[in-house]
This record gives structure tokens, C-alpha cells and sequence, in this order.
């Protein structure tokens, strides 16, 4: 068993043969997917910034499929597959299957993985419990390796977070810092969590069910501090954000300047003693 999930396209006999040049029309419409030729295949990949991950869909010029002839003739394998990792959280793998099921709507399409007892039609809900089961029964077998896992309603929320970073920018005017989150892991205990940056004195949205927060000041360097102790000495001077994602506050900058003259006490409650590696968004996994 590999981290590595395929699913195989299939198209009915009866129809005509596929356009593939519609295909990569099909893509090219999408934000964030290039297209790139060899020899043996056309990769078009999928590169999310926010989330440090990628996956890709292939049209090779063989097929992939290891039991083809016994699968119904009524379908025929068109040598185009979706390559995506296991190891990522379930927000993001509804993201890829919401991408492939409008693909499959369009050309027409069943897809077809090498557990399945033949071709099915597209059902996203089936694909989705499919993907979960693959991914659980790969962390039985062979652990997180070096990923982490968090709890499975905060990671959503966290990611919806993440997904919309632009928009709330674009929504606050550039008025307030609109940071990306990312999991740390301390090499040492083993203990993980989701960590923020905020530059001291600034205005900034914070993100929701985060853990960490890196204070960034220009005279005392970087502190790590446990959000809710951060919270604790600056509450007073934080909004609450109403009816968008639960958790989540603002700093206008006002009051931003007011928490300089908390310094003292947010250097009082650093973190000390821990040797974090910074992973990616995608690396948190529900558990």
C-alpha cells in the first residue's frame, strides 16, 4: 500500500471518443493547474500555495489499470487518471473530488480504483468515505510518518480559515494582517499544534482554534506563546468576529498599539525549552 491514492476514468463505449484537447481546456479555466507534456504522459498539475500540496491528473499513452479485462466492457478505459496523496486532510480532498466531479459531469465520465469490484458511476459521497478508509487503514499500518493529527472540527474550520485568506484581505481593505496558519512540531516530546504570526503593535485578524502564537517585535526577536495565555493579557482589546467562523478576532489599530505595553507580560509567558519543526497545513491530518 502506497500514500499515493489513483482513480481511473472510464467512459461508456457507446459514446464518442474524447476530445482530450477539451480536457485540457477543461483545466485551464481552473486557478492553479499547469499543464506540462513528456514522452510518456500529460501531467496536469494541481499547485496549492495555501496549503504546501500537490496532486495531478495524468493522460498517459498506456493504461494503468491492472485488471482491465475484467472490468464491464460497456466502459472504456480512456488512459486518464487523478494521482492524489492520502496523507491530507479531508477539506482538501473533498476540494479535489468536487473538482473531479465536475469533470466527470461534463465529459461524462465513471472512475474505477483497483479495490473496486468494477467501473462506477461518479458519487462524490462514496468517493470521499472511500478516500477516508484508504487514508485510516494506511495510518494503521504505517503511522503518520511525519505528519500530525488535530481534531477533525477545528482542522476543518482552520482550513476553511486558510482557503479564504484572500477574501478577507480583500474584504478588510488591507486595513488588517491576514496571516496563513501552519503546524509545528516540537522534535523533541513529540508535541504539535497549529501556530500564527503576529508582528507586535500591528492590526490582524487571528485564525480560529489556532494553539501558537509567534510574536514578532523588532527589538525582542520572536516569541512563541500559547494563544490562550496571549489572549489572556490582551483580550480586552480584541473584537469578536460575528457570524463568519466561530473563534475568530480581530485587532484594529488602536488598539494593535496599545499591546506594545504588554510586552513585558507576553515575554513572561514564552514558550521556552522547545526545538519546533514547521510543517505545512496539509500535513495535519483528522485524529
Amino acid at each position: 500500500m502506497t500514500n499515493i491514492m489513483n482513480i481511473h476514468f472510464f467512459r461508456k463505449s457507446t459514446l464518442e471518443k474524447i476530445d482530450f484537447n477539451k480536457i485540457l481546456e477543461f483545466f485551464d479555466s481552473i486557478p492553479n493547474f499547469e499543464t506540462y507534456y513528456t514522452d510518456e504522459y500529460v501531467e496536469i498539475e494541481y499547485k496549492d500555495k495555501e496549503f504546501d500540496f500537490s496532486y495531478r491528473y495524468l493522460i498517459t499513452k498506456k493504461s494503468h489499470v491492472s485488471k482491465i479485462y475484467k472490468l464491464d466492457p460497456m466502459y472504456s478505459n480512456i488512459n486518464f487518471m487523478l494521482e492524489m496523496p492520502l496523507l491530507i486532510p479531508t477539506f482538501l480532498a473533498k476540494e479535489v473530488f468536487t473538482i473531479t466531479q465536475k469533470l466527470c459531469k461534463h465529459f461524462e465520465l465513471g472512475y474505477y480504483n483497483d479495490l473496486f469490484p468494477d467501473v462506477q458511476p461518479f458519487n462524490i459521497v462514496d468517493l470521499v468515505n472511500f478516500f477516508g478508509k484508504q487514508r485510516q487503514q494506511y495510518l494503521d499500518e504505517f503511522g503518520p510518518m511525519d505528519k500530525v493529527y488535530y481534531d477533525a472540527e477545528k482542522l476543518t474550520v482552520i482550513c476553511t480559515f486558510q482557503r479564504r485568506v484572500d477574501k478577507l484581505v480583500d474584504y478588510y481593505h488591507n486595513d488588517l494582517t491576514v496571516n496563513l496558519c501552519y503546524p509545528v512540531v516540537d522534535l523533541n516530546s513529540g508535541e504539535s499544534g497549529i501556530c500564527y504570526d503576529w508582528r507586535l503593535g500591528t492590526p490582524i485578524i487571528f485564525a480560529p482554534y489556532v494553539d501558537y502564537i509567534k510574536v514578532l517585535d523588532s527589538e525582542e526577536g520572536t516569541i512563541l506563546i500559547k494563544k490562550d495565555d496571549l489572549f489572556n493579557i490582551i483580550g480586552k482589546h480584541l473584537t469578536e468576529i460575528q457570524n463568519f467562523l466561530p473563534d475568530m478576532y480581530l485587532l484594529k489599530a488602536k488598539q494593535a498599539k496599545a499591546c506594545k505595553k504588554e510586552l513585558k507580560k507576553i515575554k513572561k509567558a514564552m514558550i521556552l525549552g522547545k526545538d519546533f519543526k514547521v510543517l505545512s497545513l496539509s500535513d495535519c491530518i483528522e485524529g
